[in-house]
């Protein structure tokens, strides 16, 4: 095990004089610090835990747009009367990480700082087209979810800054969404494929809004643009869907690894966003679940 400082700043401004020093990184929940030391993965010489910066950890309505605090817990979201109404499938999402100790302490920044292709909140995200807002002493600037991810551990955030929140527009009662997570066992698993949908019927009959993400098929999790083009504007056929659901497994880039096979992945996606789209169009089935 590596040796580091350690220091757990009580305000904003604290933390950032901690940030500007070299070599320092920054925590929050830290369910995932020890391990990844352990194998070498996280390097620092300072160690920041913002973990008691309480006005970053909140969930809020501004208008129409979402304003998740960065410190906000996974326990929070599963429990919050607006997610459940406006964000569903976020819900859904934070609801299958880890155990009761987990969703108490882990947060969402955490999960998007982490970074990792298999990260249960990024695609439902990344299909609500979240905002990241990032934060230093100098002031704020605001990167799309998906700029921000750029690889297995690898963000667009600079030296000195945190993620203060993550916002997106909420849902309205007539779209569907659906999380759809495949583990190697029921509980406390990391997905081996997780699928996001978002789905929308006009006045038309004709889907007005489809939107499709995937995680751990890619580098990042990932959104897929060509086979939403299959849906959008038309009427849902079974073929339809079948059509959708090949095309995403084809804009899968996977890999092989312990938990899984590249094909195994790829065909996993393809059945998932079937059932991700059915559970849609279906809600009160269940097929989801």
């Amino acid at each position: 095990m590596q040796d580091f400082k350690f220091h757990s700043p009580k305000t904003l401004t604290e933390a950032y004089d901690h940030l500007e020093k070299k070599g320092a990184r920054v925590i929050a929940g830290g369910t995932d610090v020890i391990p990844q030391m352990a194998n070498g993965r996280f390097q620092t010489d300072l160690l920041v835990d913002i973990s008691y910066l309480s006005e970053l950890s909140y969930i809020k309505q501004e208008e129409d747009v979402i304003h998740i605090g960065g410190l906000t817990n996974y326990s929070l979201m599963i429990n919050s009367p607006l997610l459940k109404t406006s964000a569903p499938l976020l819900v859904e999402a934070a609801a299958t990480v880890g155990a009761i100790q987990t969703q108490n302490r882990g947060t969402i920044a955490g999960n998007i700082g982490n970074a990792s292709p298999a990260g249960d909140l990024l695609p439902p995200l990344l299909v609500l087209d979240a905002v990241v807002t990032l934060t230093n002493r100098e002031g704020k600037r605001q990167v799309s979810l998906s700029e921000f991810l750029l690889g297995p551990g690898k963000t667009a955030l600079s030296p000195g800054e945190i993620i203060h929140q993550i916002s997106f527009k909420g849902l309205d009662p007539e779209t569907g969404s659906t999380f759809i997570k495949l583990g190697n066992r029921q509980g406390m698993a990391i997905s081996v494929v997780n699928a996001a949908v978002l789905l929308k019927i006009d006045g038309s009959e004709n889907v007005g809004d489809i939107r499709l993400s995937l995680g751990a098929v890619a580098p990042t999790p990932i959104r897929c643009p060509k086979a939403e083009a299959v849906l959008y504007g038309k009427k849902i056929t079974q073929a339809l869907l079948e059509e959708t659901a090949a095309m995403a497994a084809k804009e899968c880039s996977p890999i092989s690894d312990l938990r899984a096979s590249a094909d195994y992945r790829r065909h996993a996606a393809q059945i998932l966003v079937k059932r991700s789209l059915q559970q849609c169009l279906s809600p009160e089935s269940g097929e989801g679940n």
